[in-house]
């Protein structure tokens, strides 16, 4: 029995020395590859990044015009025969266990499968082009376009030993849509800075923050109808900080309603976020979208919220209950596009400060068991070894 245990510690030391190519244009910055990067790191794994810069630039996608998108097509054949040449020199090197694609990276893996040769290929793609593109945001109406994205998304996937999505709901998602047998999950976590920290701006106002893209997914609209209806609670005030493809609807929407108690903010620097975390009483995870993928996934913010020790208020979907969220005990649930339940959610919390605190002790709580940089790492790198 001593000699298996032995045995068995002796493999888990030798897994956590793998070599890992973390490969592609994908956004250096974005919490899905950040986090897995840092948490390989942590974890003893070796990570050697073969990257080309390809979608940093635009915060927001969904607003290229005619010529960016003209620019950008111009540029990916000599952005992959640059990013094949740059790996080829790494492998003279290298010996790589592991190629991992990134997010954004369906395009990737096709340049990836041209070049592993021994190597496992795990693709992290966080989304479905497909389904955000053509069902959740409506960016395109034309059969051949959805018919292109779909094929996209179940090639690339299928040139993968592993893909992996963030929660089981959104995996079921893929291998269903796309016929595939080849889906794991693997959470997204928050990276080091999102931490607990005590609120500096001490006043007699009670702040809500919401962050994030203007998306259908996110439903902000319906964040703002929430503030609408709590304007005659005149001690809260609501911080929103964001843009994206529905902002100036919303805008006129909020003009529209004649809210007082919003302070809009078009941008924060991401180094600043855990400060504006820090600052709220209580912060909207999302997603607040009527789509069906609002009820699949876990949203970057909801990590990087209960990371900070703060009480989140999310929807009740499968995927959060998946997760280990459970209402009342380390998040609120509300209903999905339903502002009267978002705001009923916050006046709970802002009336039973107690609960406030015990939500707020239990998301930590959560976070430090499931989600940290290295927790997330440690899954991943079973999963590596069990394909």
């Amino acid at each position: 029995m001593l000699l298996k245990i032995v045995i068995s510690s002796y493999k888990e030391v030798i897994s956590f020395k793998m070599k890992v190519c973390y490969f592609g244009t994908y956004e250096q910055r974005y919490p899905r590859n950040s986090v897995l990067i840092n948490g390989l790191k942590k974890a003893g794994a070796e990570v050697v990044e073969c990257h080309i810069p390809l979608w940093e630039k635009k915060e927001d996608k969904t607003k290229l015009s005619f010529l960016d998108k003209a620019s950008l097509a111009a540029k990916l054949p000599f952005v992959y025969i640059k990013l094949i040449s740059k790996f080829k020199k790494l492998a003279k090197t290298n010996k790589f266990d592991c190629i991992i694609v990134g997010y954004i990276g369906q395009l990737d893996m096709f340049a990836a499968s041209l070049i592993a040769r021994k190597q496992r290929i795990v693709f992290n793609p966080m989304i479905s082009l497909y389904d955000t593109l053509i069902n959740d945001r409506k960016m395109f109406r034309n059969f051949i376009m959805k018919k292109l994205l779909h094929w996209v998304d179940r090639e690339s996937c299928r040139k993968a030993d592993l893909v992996l999505l963030d929660t089981e709901e959104h995996a079921d998602y893929f291998r269903k849509e796309f016929g595939l047998k080849n889906v794991d999950v693997l959470y997204i976590g928050a990276e080091e800075i999102f931490k607990p920290q005590i609120k500096k701006e001490k006043t007699s106002k009670f702040k809500v923050l919401y962050y994030g893209k203007y998306t259908p997914l996110h439903g902000t609209r319906y964040v703002i109808e929430a503030a609408k209806i709590l304007e005659p609670h005149q001690d809260i005030i609501f911080e929103i900080i964001g843009k994206g493809q529905t902002y100036e609807e919303d805008m006129k929407f909020a003009k529209k309603l004649i809210v007082k108690n919003i302070r809009f903010i078009d941008w924060v620097d991401y180094s600043k976020l855990p400060e504006k975390i820090a600052g709220a009483d209580i912060c909207l995870g999302g997603h607040f979208g009527k789509s069906e993928k609002a009820i699949r996934v876990v949203p970057n913010k909801v990590f990087q919220m209960i990371a900070m020790g703060k009480p989140v208020i999310v929807n009740g979907g499968p995927a959060m209950r998946e997760a280990g969220f459970k209402d009342r005990m380390n998040c609120i649930f509300c209903k999905n596009a339903d502002p009267k339940s978002i705001a009923d959610a916050i006046l709970l919390l802002k009336n039973e400060p107690m609960l406030e605190n015990a939500i707020a002790k239990g998301a930590l709580e959560l976070y430090r068991k499931n989600f940290s940089e290295e927790r997330i790492a440690k899954n991943f790198i079973k999963k590596i070894n069990s394909v």
